[in-house]
C-alpha cells in the first residue's frame, strides 16, 4: 500500500527510482519505541540502512537509546489516543509506519486511508478484519469458520455469569476479551467465580487499562499437561503469507496462583506443517494485511488436537526470534508497504533459541521465583540462558544487539532499577506491619 511518498519514487526515471529504493530512503516511522518489539524493529531497519524515526510519549523510551535512531520525537499523548494521527499527520516526515500494540494498531486502521492519502506508507488490515481477531469471542468464533479447534467461550455480566460458567464446566477462565498479555484468572468451583468476576472487572477497568473498554468472558480451560505451546510469526499480504517463523515456546512466565501466563520466557524454533496449514487457512479467510502473531497449543501425543488461543495483529514482542532465525519479515513489511515485492531469503533455519533475559520480568526471574522447582532445576535454567547469551550471534535475547550496545544497557538499568524498588516496597511492607502489630500490642497491654 504505497503512500503519496511512494508514488513518487514510482514516477521518477528509472535509474533514479533504482538508487533511491535500493538504498532504502524512504523513512521508517517506528511507534513505542520503548516496547520489546519496536528496539528489535528500530535495530533491523538501522543494519538495513534505512533512516529511522523513532517515536514514543516517553522521553525514557528504550529504543531513543538506540544508535540506529536517527531522529526521536516525542509523542504528546500516547499511541492509542484518538489524535495520534492528527499527530502524525502534523508533526512526523512521512514514511513507512511501524505499528505497535493492539490500541495502536487499531487507530492505524481505523486511519489507513487517510494516512495513505497524507502520504504514509503502510500495511496492516481494515478495521473490521481486526476487530474479528482482537476480541477473542470474535476470534474463536472466526476460527471456527476455518474448521480450526479453539476453546468454547461466552461473554459473561453480573447477571449470566453462573449460569455460563457452569456451561462451560470448571475449571474455567474469566478473562479479558481485548486485552494482551494473558489477563485472566482460573476458576476451579462455582462458589468462587463471582469473586473472581469482581476481581477481574477492577483489573479491567484500572487506569492503564479502561482506554481498552475491555469486556469479560468465562472460557474453556485446556490442561497444560500433555501439550505443546507454539507462537507463529508472519508478514503477511492478502491473505497470503509473505515470510514466517515459528518455534515451540519451551517456558512461559508463570502467575502468582502457578498457572502459565502468556509471555514466552524460552523458545526454539522448528517446523510443524499441521500450524502452517492452520495459519494458511485462517489468514486467507481474513485476507489478512501486515504483522501478525498466532498462539497455538497442540496434544504431544494426539497432534490432531491443536487450539488456536491467541492472534496479535501485530509486530511480537519476540520478533527478533524470528529475525535471528533468517526470516526478513522487517524487511518484508517495509518493501510491501512502498509497494516492492518480498525479499528472497532462506527458510527459517531450526534449532535458533529465544531467551528473555534482560527486558523486565524475565527467565531467570521467572525460574528463581517458581515454587515448583527445586535449586538445580532453577541452576539449570540460568545455565541454559547463559549458554544462549554466549552464543548470541546465532540466536536470539530480548534487546541484546552486539552492534547496538545501549539499549541493552538501558534495559539493564531499568531492570536494576525495579529490582531495588521491589525490595524497598517489601522492606516498608514489613515495616508497617511490624508498627501495626506493636501498636496493637500496646493497645492491648494499656486495656488491662
Amino acid at each position: 500500500m504505497r503512500g503519496h511518498y511512494a508514488q513518487r519514487l514510482f514516477q521518477a526515471p528509472n535509474s533514479a527510482l533504482f538508487v533511491a529504493i535500493s538504498a532504502y530512503s524512504v523513512p521508517a516511522i517506528v511507534c513505542d519505541a520503548g516496547t520489546l518489539s519496536q528496539i528489535a524493529i528500530i535495530q533491523e531497519l538501522g543494519k538495513l540502512g534505512v533512516p529511522v524515526i523513532a517515536l514514543s510519549n516517553k522521553s525514557s523510551a528504550i529504543g531513543f537509546t538506540s544508535r540506529y535512531a536517527r531522529h526521536k520525537i516525542l509523542a504528546p499523548m500516547p499511541s492509542y489516543d484518538a489524535s495520534y494521527v492528527d499527530f502524525l499527520i502534523a508533526s512526523v516526515p512521512r514514511g513507512v509506519v511501524y505499528y505497535s500494540n493492539d490500541a495502536n494498531t487499531e487507530i492505524i486502521a481505523t486511519h489507513k486511508n487517510r494516512l495513505l492519502r497524507e502520504g504514509f506508507s503502510l500495511l496492516v488490515a481494515n478495521r473490521e478484519v481486526l476487530d474479528r481477531v482482537v476480541n477473542k469471542d470474535r476470534l474463536f468464533a472466526t476460527g471456527k469458520e476455518c474448521g480450526i479447534a479453539v476453546p468454547r467461550c461466552s461473554l459473561v455480566s453480573l447477571e449470566n455469569l453462573a449460569h455460563e460458567a457452569a456451561a462451560i464446566g470448571f475449571p474455567c477462565i474469566v478473562k479479558s476479551t481485548n486485552l494482551a498479555g494473558g489477563i485472566y484468572e482460573m476458576v476451579l468451583e462455582a462458589d468462587a467465580v463471582h469473586t473472581v468476576y469482581g476481581r477481574m472487572c477492577k483489573t479491567v477497568s484500572a487506569t492503564d487499562l479502561a482506554h481498552r473498554a475491555a469486556q469479560l468472558m468465562v472460557q474453556e480451560w485446556i490442561p497444560q499437561e500433555g501439550v505443546k505451546l507454539w507462537n507463529f510469526n508472519a508478514c503477511v499480504k492478502g491473505g497470503e503469507i509473505i515470510s514466517f517463523a515459528m518455534g515451540e515456546r519451551i517456558r512461559s512466565d508463570l502467575k502468582p496462583n502457578g498457572v502459565l501466563g502468556s509471555m514466552l520466557m524460552y523458545g526454539l524454533t522448528a517446523y510443524n506443517d499441521n500450524i502452517i496449514e492452520a495459519n494458511r487457512r485462517l489468514l486467507r479467510h481474513l485476507r489478512f494485511d501486515g504483522f501478525v502473531e498466532t498462539e497455538w497449543s497442540q496434544h504431544t501425543v494426539k497432534r490432531d488436537q491443536l487450539y488456536l488461543y491467541d492472534f496479535n495483529p501485530r509486530p511480537s514482542g519476540n520478533i527478533r526470534w524470528t529475525i535471528k532465525s533468517g526470516v526478513p519479515v522487517v524487511e518484508d513489511y517495509y518493501r510491501l508497504s512502498l509497494g516492492l515485492s518480498a525479499t528472497r531469503h532462506s527458510p527459517m533455519r531450526e534449532g535458533v533459541r529465544y531467551v528473555k533475559l534482560v527486558y523486565r520480568h524475565n527467565d531467570p526471574m521467572s525460574a528463581w521465583a517458581n515454587p515448583h522447582l527445586s535449586l538445580a532445576g532453577k541452576t539449570a535454567i540460568l545455565k541454559e540462558d547463559l549458554q544462549t547469551l554466549f552464543s548470541a550471534g546465532n540466536h536470539a535475547i530480548d534487546v541484546f544487539d552486539s552492534s547496538d550496545w545501549r539499549p541493552t544497557l538501558a534495559a539493564c538499568h531499568d531492570l536494576v532499577t525495579m529490582l531495588v524498588r521491589r525490595r524497598c516496597d517489601r522492606v516498608r511492607s514489613r515495616v508497617a506491619r511490624a508498627t501495626r502489630a506493636i501498636r496493637f500490642g500496646s493497645r492491648v497491654t494499656g486495656s488491662r
